[in-house]
């Protein structure tokens, strides 16, 4: 009767222990900062999935999150461009074909805006990280604007989940930058020191 209640219990912490979410391992502050990048993104559970895939420690501070932001930016616009460029080379359909080479263009600038970036990153120049990326919107915005112009291609959408994900990198990046840069408060006014 004692082992039936104890495996019964038992059960029941292995249950509890399983269905607790993985990001109750995250530092209130940590999840608190992601809420606060992730909240004006179209899709706020990518961003914050895309923090969770990164995260090194799940104390990171906003730091660490700009640095997780600037890397996947790079990461993904620089395979972004290399597929436009497959792509560009195997296409037969010519308006598709001027359509995507104006995206090469634009993602060009987003490669090397977010490289830029990264560069000035790890001089731990933020401001300069924050002026690399502010044109980034409107480039991938004008590759959108390309690719749904008339005539309108039956392959309109190739990019629409790539430039999807790179606005939502975008929207990361400069949020966490920002709040990098705010001034942040230093708490209680310490006490002056007694001579």
């Amino acid at each position: 009767m004692a082992f039936a209640s104890k495996s019964v219990l038992v059960s029941l912490l292995l249950v509890v222990f399983l269905t607790i979410n993985i990001e109750s391992s995250l530092s209130q502050s940590t999840q608190q900062l992601i809420e606060k990048i992730c909240r004006s993104t179209e899709d706020y559970g990518f961003c914050r999935t895309t923090f969770q895939a990164h995260l090194k420690s799940p104390n990171a501070d906003i730091v660490a999150l700009t640095q997780i932001t600037v890397e996947v930016a790079v990461d993904h616009s620089t395979k972004t461009h290399n597929f436009i460029r497959q792509t560009i080379a195997t296409t037969k359909d010519p308006a598709l074909k001027k359509a995507l080479s104006e995206c090469e263009n634009a993602y060009g600038l987003i490669m090397q805006a977010f490289d830029l970036a990264a560069v000035s990153f790890f001089s731990r120049d933020y401001s300069s990280v924050e002026k690399e990326e502010r044109i980034t919107p409107r480039a991938e915005a004008s590759c959108r604007e390309t690719l749904t112009t008339p005539p309108i291609s039956k392959q309109h959408g190739i990019l629409d989940e790539r430039s999807r994900e790179m606005r939502i990198f975008i929207v990361m990046s400069l949020n966490a930058v920002q709040d990098l840069l705010r001034p942040r408060s230093l708490g209680p006014a310490a006490a002056p020191a007694l001579l």
